[in-house]
């Protein structure tokens, strides 16, 4: 007896089902409330009109997208003024040499929303579930009447996309200008996408038989994690700026950009937008926007700090001058005046004169800019930016430096200097590429020392590769993979530090380390207590956490299971009883 089509593919989510409680869904009936109520408030705001936004996850060798996606693209194709799409290919069930392009972003992105099984399709952010679905999100159940009621929803946000590629084809350089037309607040984040609008080859490339593939995502700019904004009144804006090298691009007339702002609370898309070769048109004439601090030591215990900024001209009329202010602690307040030439979105480094200060435990640095070419900035709203400098670590005698290297470990060095500049420690260039180094360090003297960390190519370390800085197996003074150029760090050795004991002699141990599709925890407990662990990224985002209940003392394994992790750091934290216990982790 033939099975029924609903039947197989139900059949085969149950075998990837990752138990993940955070999959959303969305009441048909809550979204028709929530219409009639905001197309009321729409009547006395200043509410946005929409571009939806569909993701899709799906599989060049998985059966069930060959059969849903040409009628659901078909869907998307009719409704192109109202809709806008971006698809990640994911790694399961089969080959696909989309997802092989960009695996980590692809796995990330299809990981955030808790898909468990493709092709599932998100819009503005819900799994959406009803009638018409025989699980959530089946691009089988999208009807027009669906994208019509979520492009009904007003929006508090503008976007407006700009795009441009290089003579030689080999880069494209994004732009994103978020309006807000009323007050938002929340996780916001910042997305761009670079998308292959369609990809047409001549054999399947997996084992689905497709051959036609529309919204490929390609890169998302700066990541799959996009970039955090902070949150807005109505009337502020600000600009995203961002650029990829292309690789596996496989037509690039098909490049195009899509981008979109979504709150990481609720997962819900709030705006959506597609690129457009035009350029960005400014909303001012002066607008000097402060867009990074950087030069600054994460800690410090010295007192001097020399900060870096980067400013970038968003006004109409060329920048030429602009005053830079800057105070620690709402100290003595240093003035910097510099001038040059920027146009419309161009960007200037300016080292600012080294300053001294009084440390206390938290550090407050303020760095504001006013009167570019001598006049009024017309919105000061990006003037100022803050930088909180805690206090160094205070370090006992012993500390420790480890390093895994990349593909150039010619390119790494380290040195580790007193007050007076002078270097008591130092290391590399390295040898080896994908190897781990470490060396044990005692530290000669009670004193504040400063901790630097090199790359001549400029691009700091690539995932998994990674150094730390750190003392009693888990106590981190610094560590870092995108640095860029040099990172560094303060730190305070004194003789009043002594390195923590484990409790009771307990024992925990995770491995495989670097890790694949599991990570088991070995965990000798020597007292009776609730055991807990969190796996946390380098961001502090939670991707698991269990309460495995009530232990007794004696040996024991658990198991986590990590195959749609992307490459990088994680932090494993083993809390039972008193035994709280650190582990870096890598993939």
């Amino acid at each position: 007896m033939a099975i029924p089509y609903a039947f197989i593919r139900l059949s085969e989510r149950r075998s990837c089902v990752t138990n993940n409680k955070s999959q959303k869904t969305f009441d048909m009936k809550k979204l028709f409330t929530l219409i009639i109520l905001l197309a009321l408030v729409t009547a006395v705001t200043g509410q946005s009109g929409r571009l939806v936004l569909i993701e899709e996850a799906t599989n060049a060798s998985c059966p069930p997208c060959a059969s849903q996606n040409p009628a659901f693209d078909n869907l998307l194709n009719q409704n192109r003024d109202i809709l806008t799409a971006v698809k990640y290919h994911w790694y399961f069930p089969g080959y696909d040499p989309m997802h092989n392009h960009n695996p980590d972003e692809n796995n990330a992105r299809v990981s955030y929303y808790g898909i468990s099984g493709v092709p599932t399709a998100t819009i503005d952010g819900d799994i959406p579930n009803g009638p018409t679905f025989s699980y959530p999100g089946g691009p089988h159940g999208y009807t027009q009447q669906l994208i019509d009621d979520y492009a009904a929803v007003p929006s508090p946000f503008n976007l407006t996309l700009s795009h441009s590629i290089s003579q030689n084809e080999d880069s494209i350089y994004v732009h994103m200008m978020i309006e807000a037309t009323e007050n938002v607040s929340g996780m916001l984040k910042g997305h761009m996408v670079v998308v292959e609008k369609e990809i047409n080859f001549s054999s399947p490339p997996g084992s689905n038989g497709e051959t036609h593939f529309l919204d490929v995502m390609k890169k998302m700019i700066p990541g799959a994690t996009g970039t955090l904004l902070p949150d807005f009144e109505t009337g502020d804006y600000m600009i995203l700026s961002g650029s990829w090298a292309m690789q596996n691009v496989y037509n690039m007339d098909e490049v195009g950009v899509v981008g979109f702002v979504q709150d990481d609370d609720d997962k819900t898309v709030h705006q959506a937008g597609n690129g457009s070769t035009e350029p960005l048109v400014p909303l001012y004439t002066t607008d000097v926007s402060m867009l990074e601090i950087g030069n600054v030591a994460e800690r410090n215990c010295l007192g001097v700090i020399s900060p870096e900024i980067t400013i970038r001209n968003n006004g109409s009329a060329d920048l030429n001058s602009v005053d830079v202010f800057y105070h620690v602690n709402g100290e003595e307040t240093f003035t910097y005046s510099w001038s040059g030439d920027l146009s419309f979105l161009e960007t200037a480094t300016v080292q600012l004169p080294e300053v001294g200060f009084t440390v206390e435990e938290e550090n407050d640095l303020v760095v504001y800019t006013a009167n570019p070419n001598g006049t009024t900035d017309e919105y000061p709203g990006n003037d100022t930016m803050h930088r909180s400098v805690p206090r160094s670590r205070v370090t006992p005698e012993t500390i420790n430096f480890l390093i895994r290297t990349d593909e150039n470990p010619e390119e790494n060095t380290w040195e580790i200097a007193n007050p007076e500049g002078e270097i008591i420690f130092s290391g590399g260039p390295y040898a080896e590429p994908n190897t781990m180094y470490s060396e044990e360090l005692v530290i000669p003297a009670e004193d504040c020392y400063i901790f630097r960390m090199y790359d001549s190519g400029g691009d700091g370390l690539t995932l998994p590769a990674f150094y730390a800085l750190y003392f009693g197996g888990s106590n981190y003074i610094a560590t870092g993979t995108d640095f860029g150029a040099v990172d560094s760090a303060y730190f305070m050795y004194s003789t009043s530090v002594r390195l923590p004991e484990v409790a009771a002699g307990g024992e925990v141990r995770a491995y495989p380390n670097p890790f694949t599709d599991n990570v088991t925890v070995a965990a000798t407990l020597t007292q009776p207590g609730e055991v807990q662990i969190t796996v946390t990224d380098i961001l502090g985002n939670v991707l698991y956490l269990k309460d495995y209940g009530m232990y007794g003392p004696g040996e024991y394994q658990f198991r986590i299971p990590t195959g749609s992790w992307a490459k990088g750091i994680y932090f494993l934290n083993f809390v039972s009883g008193k035994q709280r216990i650190t582990e870096k982790l890598l993939r």
